[in-house]
């Protein structure tokens, strides 16, 4: 780090570290002002040579990978104290990181030591020692996330008086092209594929003609028909409560989520703008209406609640219950496991919970998305209705899905493609041959 000393005419002269907040520096023998500039340069040139030899540090230095896990384990002690904004699923990440990664592969440097080629010898060591515990494009989002903490991590040791290289903030992961994957399948994200209109309405039609079968399959029809029509993010959902919804304006209060990392309620959205009011759609009304009469007796404030506990229902039990369905209507193949344990060795197991299911998901187009294909989706119909529809406009859209600039909308939920048929498509073309140049209208001359 560069050292920067001045002498400054301030009670008789004194030395300056211009390199660290203008702090005042004492000499080797503790004088800190000199009454004369002679004397003061003579004492400042002495202490320049004394740090080019470290002989003498002029301000506290400290260890990175020290300093670094007692700011992760602060953050997230700070995260479960009760009313704080922060939450501890957020913050969990930097003490894994460091227990996983920094800890192996970051040298045992200072603070001020860390720079560029620092942080892109951490990256190699990451990618040689730890690639085996990938797969996909996931290794790259991991030092992707690294570079991330650690450089936030930086700012905020240069905010508590600890000597910080800048040069290490202007170091990008995203400049350094010899670090980068070459496969766009590992250097991208994976596209979340959407639920196409044809399979919204076969899970639809067939949940609605089973509907009055039992609790369990009415639960199902209004999940499946809620995602669909509202595109809401799965923890909004969950965390509706039935005094959220009017029936009567047709509208739905969005003033939380239900967090099942910390199992309980936040009054608290994803961003500013996820706090707002979205429409019930006419479609939507008949499901949500006969779910609302369902539920009104229970003692329960959740639109989808636990029938043992006070709260929504478990996220184990709600995710299982959609790839059920998945797998009952062809949208996923399920790899079950079926643990009988009632009987050990032939005599009956008193301590136990009876016959277990688990399964894992073989295969499915939703299989990383199995809820957020919905509101990409709906997304997409929208983003591309507001340049036909009139009624539709920007801002509309942008509140449907809690955000704060319609860019968001468009660039990362609304760019997919749905599904079309062969008239459609035949039609398509011909608008497409409409908007080309005259050259290629006339196609019989190049065919023999």
């Amino acid at each position: 780090m560069t050292i920067d000393l001045r002498v400054i005419k301030k009670a008789g002269w004194q030395i300056l570290n211009y390199s660290n907040n203008r702090k005042v520096v004492k000499a080797k023998d503790g004088t800190k002002s000199w009454s004369n500039l002679k004397e003061a340069e003579k004492a400042k040139d002495a202490l320049i040579a004394a740090v080019a030899t470290k002989k003498v540090i002029l301000s506290d230095r400290h260890k990175f990978k020290e300093e670094y896990l007692k700011y992760a384990t602060t953050k997230l002690e700070s995260a479960e104290m009760p009313g704080v904004r922060l939450s501890p699923a957020s913050v969990k990440g930097y003490v894994s990181n460091y227990n996983l990664y920094i800890e192996d592969c970051f040298p045992d440097i200072y603070i001020d030591e860390v720079n560029g080629p620092v942080l892109r010898d951490f990256v190699k060591k990451v990618y040689q020692l730890k690639h085996n515990s990938f797969t996909g494009n996931s290794l790259w989002f991991k030092v992707t996330d690294l570079i991330y903490k650690i450089k936030t991590f930086l700012r905020y040791a240069s905010g508590e008086d600890m000597p910080v290289n800048e040069n290490a903030l202007n170091w990008h992961l995203k400049d350094q092209y010899d670090l980068q994957p070459e496969d766009d399948a590992l250097f991208y994200p994976k596209e979340t594929t959407i639920i196409q209109a044809a399979q919204a309405i076969k899970l639809i039609d067939g949940l609605y003609s089973n509907k009055n079968r039992s609790y369990l399959d009415l639960l199902k029809l209004t999940a499946i028909a809620s995602f669909t029509f509202t595109g809401l993010r799965y923890a909004e959902l969950k965390g509706i409560q039935k005094c959220n919804v009017d029936l009567v304006n047709q509208t739905i209060y969005i003033g939380g989520v239900f967090d099942h990392n910390e199992n309980r309620y936040k009054k608290k959205t994803k961003k500013k703008a996820s706090t707002r009011t979205i429409d019930i759609q006419d479609d939507y009304l008949p499901f949500i209406t006969e779910w609302m009469q369902q539920i009104e007796n229970l003692d329960n404030p959740y639109l989808f609640p636990s029938l043992r506990t006070e709260g929504p229902i478990s996220g184990h039990a709600f995710r299982s219950m959609i790839w059920l369905v998945y797998e009952e209507y062809g949208l996923a193949t399920l790899n079950w496991k079926v643990t009988n344990n009632n009987n050990v060795d032939g005599k009956r197991n008193t301590g136990s919970r009876g016959i277990t299911k688990s399964f894992t998901i073989v295969e499915s187009p939703f299989k990383d998305c199995p809820t957020k294909t919905y509101r990409h989706s709906l997304a997409t119909h929208l983003v591309n209705a507001v340049k036909s529809d009139p009624l539709i406009d920007q801002n509309y859209v942008q509140n449907v899905f809690g955000h704060g600039s319609y860019k968001t909308t468009e660039g990362v939920y609304g760019n997919h493609v749905h599904e079309i048929s062969s008239d459609q498509r035949a039609a398509r073309r011909l608008a497409v041959k409409k908007a080309m140049p005259n050259v290629v209208s006339f196609p019989n001359k190049y065919v023999s």
